[in-house]
Formats: structure tokens, C-alpha cells, sequence
């Protein structure tokens, strides 16, 4: 399997990014500043979430324009 490395396969990648950007933002709680507790919940949250739904679009993408 050749990896084609167009703009969904890219798309992909950024939404991996963001799920581990999100999960250290969970556990070591600072984003470039201390964040706090309810902080650190929101932003890892909603950078897990952002993640989910860039990646799973982009494998839906790929998965319905196979050649």
C-alpha cells in the first residue's frame, strides 16, 4: 500500500497531532502557560474531540475515493 500524500492524507496526520497535543494537555495540565484544573480538562477535551472528528473525516475521505 502506497501512501499518497495529498491534502486528506495530511488532514490525517494534523488530527493525530491534535489527539496527543490534547492528551499531554491532560496530563501534564500547562499549555505554553500553567493552565488549571477545569482549564487543562476544557482545552485537552476539546482538542481530543477536534482530533476525533479532523481524522475521521479524512478516513472517510480516503476509504470513499479508493481507486
Amino acid at each position: 500500500m502506497k501512501i499518497k500524500w495529498d491534502y486528506k492524507t495530511f488532514s490525517l496526520l494534523i488530527g493525530i497531532s491534535y489527539i496527543v497535543i490534547g492528551g499531554l494537555v491532560l496530563l501534564y495540565k500547562k499549555f505554553f502557560l500553567p493552565l488549571s484544573n477545569q482549564g487543562s480538562l476544557a482545552l485537552g477535551l476539546l482538542l481530543v474531540i477536534y482530533g476525533l472528528y479532523r481524522a475521521y473525516r479524512a478516513l472517510k475521505y480516503m476509504k470513499n475515493n479508493e481507486e
